[in-house]
């Protein structure tokens, strides 16, 4: 039976999920009034030091204090049990999104990677080490914004181990593979551990696949059995550098944060081929992988390129020719060869264009572009030599090229308007907020900023929108009319990031 309060104070409403941590249960913090989340410490039959560590993760989550990282608010006891009460996330696990929706698109992917990576980074900052993370402990909310959650096994590098001997600490799936021959945790086994849950989120899969015992997964990573990169595109690159099997060489949290982030904001130059294998020796030089951890300040440049082939047939071979005059001659004959041919080109040249240059169109020309033929009609024209009078016309060669891009222009333009239509209606604001990218949800002063404001507008008219779908950016024309106030006319330039068919917001400049 469950309590119905806890600690006097924390009234059970129902469980919202359970594991090898704990049991957590949604409750209504009485004193203040809100929704919080309990989870139950030592609810497992002989879990040592169950005290010590709900008290150790409760110190590790205060001390982030980062808005991607799920807080801790107070620490009870209670007949003989221990409960940590923390931040309730409204939404659901990104292993719940994935059953629901499928894989998610690689910008999204890499967006929610680079959040949660740069809170780990704090955490690694501080010399604490995660060691399950995974796609059940990525809490994403109604706002689309994302936490890692369940610090329940993670400890600070100086910690005693509270863990039994023999309890293995981890989802095997995302276990790394030095951990998986024996190995202990570092910051780098957290990296891989991103690594392969933006895998399972981009692919739909994880790298590994399940079996019942749960050795042979620990065998098929130590070995790399892995899967295929298949859809990750542009991150494809990425997960391959936090995936690299060696931990040396994986990037540093801080480092795949600020890489996470550019891929996610349009940077494709990191993509791996379709079929790909993760650590089966991709060119470093087409995916930057970075050989070492380094700073996130510091500035990647792509690796030199290799020297120029040689070119001399003797030293190609490792020999030295047998006459110098005899090589010099040889050189010769190819400049004369050259010359000629560059006579030829020139007389062709000259001959097709009727004497270089008057086949070049006037101003005045009107090129009329058929799917069959190029057809150029142009006013006459007059050509004088030794006072004889001639009219000639002449056919050019114009390319027309059309773009789809009128229609993304237009489906951008409605977007902006179905934006701003809804944005006013608070019914209405789950979905414009989730519209946001993380960076421009951060911009707004979070979730309650955004609403304080558009709570305060009764309307907005758009106008004139000069939409840039090719370069992700618009000019919008705005009128907002506030509640309390007179109206203005405003113009604003956004910018966006693509999220599959559609696009976020990422910055809003008047």
């Amino acid at each position: 039976m469950p309590p119905q309060v806890i600690a006097g104070r924390y009234e059970v409403v129902r469980p919202i999920g359970s594991g090898g941590m704990g049991t957590v249960w949604l409750c209504r913090d009485t004193v203040l009034g809100r929704e919080v989340a309990v989870k139950q410490i030592g609810a497992l039959p002989g879990e040592p030091a169950a005290a010590a560590r709900a008290m150790r993760e409760a110190r590790i989550a205060a001390s982030l204090n980062d808005p991607h990282a799920v807080g801790v608010f107070d620490v009870v006891d209670e007949n003989d049990s221990h409960w940590l009460v923390m931040e309730y996330v409204e939404g659901q696990s990104l292993a719940e999104r994935i059953r629901e929706v499928g894989a998610l698109p690689p910008t999204r992917v890499a967006a929610i990677g680079s959040a949660v990576a740069s809170a780990l980074a704090r955490a690694h900052e501080r010399g604490i080490v995660h060691r399950d993370i995974k796609p059940g402990n990525i809490l994403i909310d109604l706002a689309g914004t994302p936490k890692i959650s369940d610090f329940g096994i993670a400890r600070a590098q100086a910690d005693d181990q509270l863990t039994q001997t023999g309890f293995m600490t981890g989802t095997p799936g995302y276990l790394s593979p030095e951990l998986a021959r024996g190995g202990d945790p570092t910051p780098a086994s957290d990296v891989w551990a991103l690594g392969a849950t933006l895998f399972y989120a981009v692919e739909g899969q994880p790298p590994y696949e399940a079996q019942a015992n749960p050795l042979a997964t620990l065998q098929a990573i130590s070995r790399g059995d892995g899967r295929p990169v298949e859809k990750a595109g542009p991150l494809g690159g990425a997960i391959a550098a936090m995936m690299d099997r060696d931990p040396e060489r994986r990037w540093d949290m801080a480092t795949a944060s600020d890489r996470l982030d550019r891929i996610a904001h349009g940077d494709a130059t990191m993509a791996l081929p379709a079929g790909a294998l993760l650590g089966a020796g991709a060119d470093p030089a087409a995916t930057e992988v970075i050989a070492a951890p380094v700073e996130s300040t510091q500035r990647f440049e792509p690796a030199p390129l290799p020297p120029p082939p040689v070119t001399d047939p003797y030293a190609a071979r490792g020999t030295a020719p047998r006459d110098d005059r005899d090589g010099r001659s040889r050189a010769t004959a190819w400049i004369v060869a050259l010359v000629v041919l560059a006579l030829i080109a020139l007389g062709i040249a000259y001959a097709l264009t009727d004497g270089f240059g008057t086949n070049t169109p006037t101003p005045g020309q009107t090129t009329t572009v058929t799917s069959t033929q190029t057809k150029t009609e142009t006013p006459s024209e007059t050509k004088t030599t030794s006072s004889t009078t001639s009219s000639s016309t002449t056919t050019t060669t114009t390319t027309s090229t059309t773009t789809d891009t009128s229609k993304d222009d237009a489906a951008l333009t409605r977007f902006i308007e179905s934006y701003y239509r809804d944005v006013t209606k608070a019914n209405k604001r789950n979905d414009t907020f989730a519209q946001l990218t993380p960076a421009m949800q951060q911009a707004s002063d979070g979730r309650e900023g955004y609403e304080t404001f558009w709570d305060s507008i009764e309307s907005v008219d758009v106008g004139n929108v000069e939409a840039d779908s090719a370069n992700d950016k618009a000019v919008v024309e705005l009128t907002f009319k506030p509640k309390d106030g007179d109206e203005s006319d405003e113009t604003h330039t956004l910018t966006f990031v693509r999220d599959g068919d559609s696009w976020l917001i990422d910055s809003d400049r008047q």
